[in-house]
């Protein structure tokens, strides 16, 4: 089973983008539009607009629209709205996508008088807000955590935190971009699963048959982030017995789980795999539902 990405925006030629400006300009009877608008109600991303532009501004002028760049502002109004933004959200660390959201101005300023996001946060007293160093397992973790709880491809505006552990940014630093992350995301999961080592094996508990001779192992009972997203995704993301899903309901936790019990024999193969709920994995305990119990 192969995961495919979601049509990739880059075709969408500049006149559309422009198009499109002038839409959600109109719909909010503004003469301008600010990312954060543009984020809620346009059809692409703002970062769309500044890749094709060069940036957000640019892009307004070339949809005829007014620009929203405030040039003028004095280092320490920028500190006082970013803490301010803080102390709205109730948190330590601000995103440039929540500052977008809720801020009186546009990164910018703060970035021409700090030189980087990170510096402006340090000005204000708050914390970093990229989490850097990981491995790409980590980030392909998350990102899979991200992809199950809504049951589909995540977007770039929804990965910030504490619904991800890495902010959209820290992606963008780790793989080169959003897109990149994903299509290496989308690679890593569609690998075959390697063949477990003999030595692995050997360690591993053999299970006994009703003749009292032991079973061979062919797999570890450990289930690897890469096939139990497969499982998922085939699964729909929901729990086979019962269709619970995060992407429903908040608060429910999947679970892969094996058919036959490994305990019984049973593998860990894809089809020997399924998607459960916490609550109903945790009823079944060790019951076969292929009728070998």
């Amino acid at each position: 089973m192969k995961f495919e990405l979601d049509v990739y925006s880059r075709n969408v030629t500049a006149e559309e983008i422009c198009d499109d400006l002038r839409k959600v300009a109109t719909l909010l009877k503004k003469n301008s539009v600010t990312m954060a608008d543009y984020r809620q109600h346009g059809r692409y991303s703002p970062s769309l607009a500044q890749r094709r532009f060069g940036s957000w501004f640019q892009a307004l002028k070339e949809a005829g629209l007014d620009k929203t760049r405030h040039l003028n502002i004095d280092a320490d109004d920028c500190i006082t709205d970013l803490k301010n933004v803080a102390a709205r959200l109730g948190v330590n660390a601000v995103t440039q996508e929540q500052y977008i959201q809720y801020g009186k101005y546009s990164p910018g300023p703060l970035l021409r008088h700090f030189g980087s996001w990170f510096t402006a946060l340090k000005k204000a007293g708050l914390e970093q807000t990229r989490t850097l160093g990981g491995s790409k397992e980590q980030y392909f973790t998350n990102l899979e955590k991200m992809w199950i709880a809504l049951g589909r491809q995540p977007k770039y505006r929804e990965v910030e935190k504490p619904f991800s552990m890495y902010s959209v940014n820290a992606y963008t630093h780790r793989f080169g971009s959003w897109r990149k992350a994903l299509e290496d995301f989308v690679t890593f999961m569609n690998q075959d699963e390697p063949a477990p080592r003999q030595t692995e094996l050997a360690r591993l508990p053999a299970p006994v048959s009703p003749v009292g001779l032991a079973i061979p192992r062919k797999t570890s009972r450990t289930i690897s982030d890469r096939l139990r997203f497969k499982v998922n995704r085939r699964d729909g993301f929901r729990c086979v017995l019962c269709g619970a899903s995060p992407a429903i309901t908040a608060g429910v936790q999947l679970e892969c789980d094996h058919i036959i019990p490994w305990s019984k024999g049973g593998e860990t193969v894809f089809e020997n795999l399924h998607t459960l709920c916490k609550k109903c994995n945790g009823g079944r305990s060790n019951l076969s539902l292929a009728g070998t119990e």
